[in-house]
């Protein structure tokens, strides 16, 4: 095909060059038909290479990319100045030979020119890359990231460095497509890419649709990696997803494997969050060295303690030293040494054991939007022999604060007996219990009637819950919000095995020696006091799971003012 049949789009047989020049047309093609709708006739068109007056030289690899100028401005406001507004002939110089990368591929213009009509091409230029970035609704014409590099007889040259060839594909076939994401294929190798080049081109359908299908794979482990490309992006919905994410299931989003990669700037944001809802500031903390560990790879330090601390700078300032108890700070963070100085260090242990507390420079404001967490136990010890054949099991608490229950513990599996004589093989013993089980909290009527009384239930959640056979350790269910709790109110807290008949039936471990009242020491020198009771609807002798049973732990939250 030479350059006038390029640009005429007259197809020159390539098996009969002497022969008839014939017009390309849809009617004359079995993959385009009279009645197709214009988007897939003009698809068609640049398939082909027919009227193609615009050719993008694409990334590192340079690859070629034609289209038409008229299609892509009418689809977007930056190709639309690129190409009929106030900078389409900015920046153009007559080009008499092709790019190096446009004679080498296949799709190419090579065909455009002889070796004896071709000599050294002049006035080339580049994407500028600190112009990626194109906002939406940003229509000022100085602010377009054109690179309209030159003309070759007539077709314009544009070079696209920062683009992948397969987004910047995407994203024209989207076009072409009039705009049906269906006809376009995103996944998790190509939407970062796709989502830059429909930025900077002003796409806005195919942004949305990037973000549609971000937000649909957003889960704990990758929230923290996809912050911070939202906050690149200045994608306001999904960066407000990925802290909810964040908020909520903080142990997970803050794995070290998971926070390594973002930037220093998204590190603080996260940090200094208020509502962020860790186990323990230590996950916080352990984020925040991993983070640094990396960065100090990434300049080509040793992670040592001044490193790490220059790496961090300010971010160092935002994790709450305060908020850890004294056991686990001295072991994981001033036994370590990690990033504290000997000064700070004293000055964070003064903080956490003498009473009224001295001054610390790190911020002592409870996470959780301002919720301290608290756990009571209501048993004095575990029963070594004596396990709970209770499917459901409940409990009467009353504090005498306002409080937030957001968990109860749920006691698990001693070790199976082995009671039959067929032998199984030991890599097909499972050594992981799984159960599903339902929690309700409500109240009771008051005072206490007998003989058909009833718990009023107002919050309840179903959630799956495993740990390992033989251990004693309660797990957490967790209901969706916190609960909650008024002072000197009575409420129920219940749990029952559902699911699985084996669960329903097998055995759990329980406590013994239930405490009628049980006080739980809170910041600021102040104290929570629980009164336990059993639960009876009827006239059993069953002291109701007060002295021994299962739900051996609350899970609490107390409000403090935001300062």
């Amino acid at each position: 095909m030479d350059l006038k049949a390029l640009v005429d789009g007259v197809f020159v047989d390539p098996t009969n060059p002497n022969g008839r020049q014939d017009t390309i047309s849809p009617t004359h093609s079995i993959d385009s038909e009279p009645g197709d709708p214009l988007t897939k006739r003009l698809d068609y068109f640049r398939q082909n290479g027919v009227g193609c007056d615009v050719a993008f030289v694409v990334g590192e690899e340079k690859e070629i990319i034609k289209a038409h100028k008229l299609v892509l401005g009418c689809s977007s406001d930056v190709f639309y100045a690129m190409f009929f507004g106030a900078l389409a002939n900015h920046g153009l110089h007559p080009i008499t030979k092709p790019p190096r990368g446009i004679l080498q591929t296949a799709e190419s213009l090579e065909s455009v020119c002889s070796d004896s009509e071709c000599s050294t091409t002049s006035g080339e230029c580049d994407h500028d890359s600190s112009e990626a970035l194109f906002p939406p609704h940003k229509k000022d014409v100085q602010d377009v990231p054109v690179s309209a590099d030159g003309l070759f007889n007539g077709i314009q040259l544009v070079h696209v460095p920062d683009i992948a060839p397969t987004s910047f594909r995407i994203m024209v076939d989207y076009i072409y497509s009039n705009f049906d994401v269906k006809e376009i294929a995103i996944n998790e190798d190509n939407v970062m890419q796709t989502l830059y080049a429909a930025k900077k081109y002003d796409i806005r359908q195919l942004v949305s649709a990037c973000v549609r299908y971000l937000l649909h794979g957003l889960t704990a482990s990758n929230a923290v990696c996809l912050l911070a490309q939202a906050r690149l992006f200045d994608e306001r919905i999904l960066m407000i997803r990925c802290f909810e994410i964040i908020d909520k299931q903080t142990d997970v989003a803050l794995a070290p494997e998971n926070v390594t990669e973002i930037d220093r700037v998204t590190l603080m944001e996260i940090l200094g969050r208020s509502n962020l809802d860790p186990t323990s500031e230590l996950i916080v903390f352990n984020a925040a060295r991993a983070w640094a560990e990396a960065e100090c790879i990434r300049r080509g330090m040793v992670p040592v303690v001044q490193n790490l601390r220059d790496a961090l700078g300010p971010a160092l300032q935002l994790i709450r030293f305060p908020l850890m108890d004294v056991f686990e700070f001295g072991k994981a963070v001033a036994a370590s040494s990690a990033v504290l100085t000997c000064e700070e260090v004293a000055e964070v242990f003064l903080h956490l054991t003498v009473r009224p507390r001295p001054y610390c420079r790190y911020p002592s404001l409870f996470r959780c939007a301002g919720r301290s967490k608290h756990i009571v136990n209501r048993f004095t010890s575990l029963n070594p022999t004596k396990r709970c054949n209770r499917r459901e099991n409940r409990i009467c608490f009353t504090p005498d604060r306002d409080i937030f229950v957001y968990g109860l513990g749920v006691y698990g599996f001693p070790l199976p007996s082995n009671k039959t004589h067929i032998s199984v093989p030991e890599d097909r013993v499972s050594t992981v219990w799984t159960s599903q089980v339902e929690i309700q909290l409500g109240t009771m009527p008051d005072p206490p009637q007998y003989g058909g009384a009833s718990m009023s239930s107002f919050a309840s959640n179903t959630v799956y819950l495993q740990g390992p056979y033989g251990d004693p350790t309660p797990a957490i269910a967790y209901f969706t919000d916190p609960v909650l709790c008024l002072a000197n109110n009575t409420y129920v807290a219940s749990m029952r095995f559902a699911g699985e008949p084996t669960a329903q039936t097998t055995p759990t471990f329980q406590g013994k020696d239930g405490q009628d009242s049980v006080t739980i020491n809170l910041p600021y020198d102040e104290t929570v006091t629980f009164k336990f009771s059993g639960y009876r609807n009827g006239y059993s002798s069953d002291d109701g799971g007060k002295q021994e049973g299962q739900i051996p732990t609350l899970h609490f939250y107390c409000q403090w003012p935001l300062e």
